[in-house]
């Protein structure tokens, strides 16, 4: 159904029965949860902080261990907050946060993949791409510079191709 029609239905619908299928949402689904949830109490640092635990966790498990986190589901995590809060910048903090993580990571236990390192490098160029399109690249520079020397801890490859990834988009914009 488009929202066009969506729009329709729920106009020609009693009050009543609205806040019926709002609370069936409510219930029936975890973002609109969520994003009901802001919406009625929009907390953005208590928002922000319970998706940096949740990547944290992805990225260290409950032992606090190092661990190659599933790249989807982080990407998932930041998708649903974007989604929740409209401001670019808490999810410019929480993209960097990632980052930060990721590198982190990689940097403890070193033994990876060059296409592991190439998708974290993927990574890299869709956060810095999302910090330019808004803006935000120069304020986030100190921070971009702080996953370059976790890189560089890690692995001359990753290292170079985060680098690489920063003049390009620096560069091009």
């Amino acid at each position: 159904m488009s929202k066009t029609k969506l729009k329709k239905y729920i106009a020609g619908l009693p009050t009543e029965q609205v806040g019926e299928i709002l609370l069936q949402v409510y219930e029936a689904s975890k973002e609109a949860k969520g994003w009901l949830d802001f919406y009625l109490n929009p907390d953005i640092d208590a928002l922000s902080e319970k998706y940096r635990k949740q990547i944290h966790l992805k990225c260290y498990g409950r032992t606090g261990k190092a661990r190659r986190p599933k790249m989807r589901d982080c990407n998932q995590m930041i998708k649903t907050f974007s989604t929740i809060v409209q401001d670019p910048t808490p999810v410019a903090d929480l993209m960097l946060y990632y980052m930060e993580e990721v590198t982190r990571v990689a940097s403890a236990k070193g033994r990876y993949s060059e296409s592991y390192f190439r998708t974290l490098s993927g990574q890299l160029r869709k956060t810095l791409e999302y910090l330019s399109a808004h803006g935000l690249m120069e304020y986030n520079m100190p921070r971009i510079r702080k996953i370059l020397g976790l890189a560089e801890q890690c692995s001359r490859f990753l290292a170079q191709d985060y680098e690489d990834e920063l003049a390009d988009i620096t560069l091009n914009n």
